[in-house]
């Protein structure tokens, strides 16, 4: 029966997609913030819908994504799309508030959190990779996300979950806002493991997160001053050279992080590079140690990915609200594929799945359809028997 039924109301690609979408807490979020008042044409989901095309279809501006739906009028139907025209996009983006589309992806958060919840951790807590990646804007268009001199940028800061690789946090601020500042809001949850690169390097935030029953691993810095409690253990070759505990000496770190850190120094073979470590985790083995900090890696990876495969690099608008909406837009298309994935379990990766989206996207087929292998040619029915009768 319910196969009948779907035969009768074949879903697209894109409604496949979307039906991992959380349209009940968008919805309310909408009506909370009013962001569809007084609109007539285009509403906050059809507007969500227009960008996520724009974002697998690679768009280079809003008139790219109104020639090509326009292009594909006769399809639009069965995904719930009508053409639209530039101005009207154009006026969503600067009018409607991006705070729905957080709280859409946040709750994309809480259903992959969900996917993963029964699955194993990598250490012995879970991981959390803190960092920040620095898009650079036009400071004569972008007027309002002042970074430099004669520089503009925002910012997209972040905790990513280092077990499943998705981000689980996300704040967007503009360029001018140091890394260091939104370290507290993206570490504050306590029995977790944080990893971050010693530009976070702030002990007051350290000791929160130590006090908190959290744990942390970064790299210490050049100048940092301490006296030796005592060695764990000393090296000449190996990789773990040195281990050791050690209290801050100075008058500042002192008085912001009073209680013991421990200090890994480690050589890595393959980069011949030294790598001196802080963590207040005394119970890993210093190897569990320099791998912590080796999975910090995958949050580069993810940076890499979104700029690489969706439109955050080039915006379709130049307001404060049109570029934001735009990233958090590009980030729930991120969640989607990643539940789509684990939902179809699927072998191919979130890119692969992106460049099958591209050409299919409006196609009246599911996800899964794309990656099924096509049923062998019948033996009995043969081309090429009807080939030899042909010829006799």
């Amino acid at each position: 029966m319910k196969e009948i039924q779907a035969m009768k109301n074949p879903t697209t690609v894109l409604g496949n997609l979307l039906s991992h979408f959380p349209r009940s807490e968008f919805e309310k979020s909408v009506q909370d913030k009013g962001s569809d008042r007084r609109v007539r044409t285009l509403s906050s989901y059809d507007l969500l819908k227009d960008l996520i095309y724009g974002h697998v279809i690679n768009a280079f501006s809003i008139r790219e994504i109104e020639s090509s739906l326009a292009s594909h009028g006769a399809r639009l139907y069965h995904s719930g799309m009508k053409p639209v025209k530039r101005t009207t996009l154009c006026d969503a983006l600067e009018r409607r508030d991006p705070g729905i589309f957080e709280t859409a992806f946040n709750a994309l958060v809480s259903k992959a959190q969900m996917l993963s919840a029964n699955a194993g951790l990598r250490f012995r807590n879970p991981l959390k990779v803190i960092d920040a990646s620095t898009i650079e804007l036009c400071l004569s268009r972008f007027d309002w996300a002042k970074f430099r001199t004669t520089k503009g940028a925002v910012k997209l800061h972040l905790a990513l979950n280092g077990d499943y690789c998705f981000p689980e946090q996300v704040r967007m601020t503009t360029g001018a806002v140091h890394e260091v500042n939104q370290m507290a809001e993206l570490s504050k949850e306590p029995g977790n493991l944080y990893v971050f690169d010693r530009g976070y390097v702030d002990y007051k935030r350290l000791h929160d997160i130590h006090i908190a029953d959290s744990f942390f691993v970064t790299r210490m810095k050049d100048n940092c001053q301490y006296d030796i409690v005592r060695p764990i253990s000393f090296s000449a070759h190996g990789a773990v050279r040195l281990d050791m505990i050690v209290r801050l000496s100075s008058e500042q770190g002192r008085q912001n992080y009073p209680d013991d850190i421990r200090q890994v120094s480690y050589h890595d073979g393959k980069t011949e590079r030294d790598y001196v470590f802080m963590t207040n985790d005394f119970t890993s083995t210093a190897q569990e140690i320099a791998d912590i900090y080796k999975a910090r890696w995958q949050v580069e990876l993810f940076f890499k990915w979104i700029k690489q495969n969706l439109k955050i690099k080039t915006f379709w608008g130049t307001s404060r609200n049109a570029v934001f909406t735009q990233l958090w837009v590009a980030l729930i298309v991120f969640m989607l594929l990643w539940i789509a994935k684990h939902i179809d379990s699927l072998s191919a990766s979130a890119q692969r799945i992106l460049q099958l989206l591209k050409t299919s996207l409006l196609e009246k087929r599911t996800i899964l359809d794309l990656f099924r292998e096509p049923e062998p040619p019948d033996p009995d029915n043969s081309g090429q028997l009807e080939l030899q009768e042909l010829v006799s």
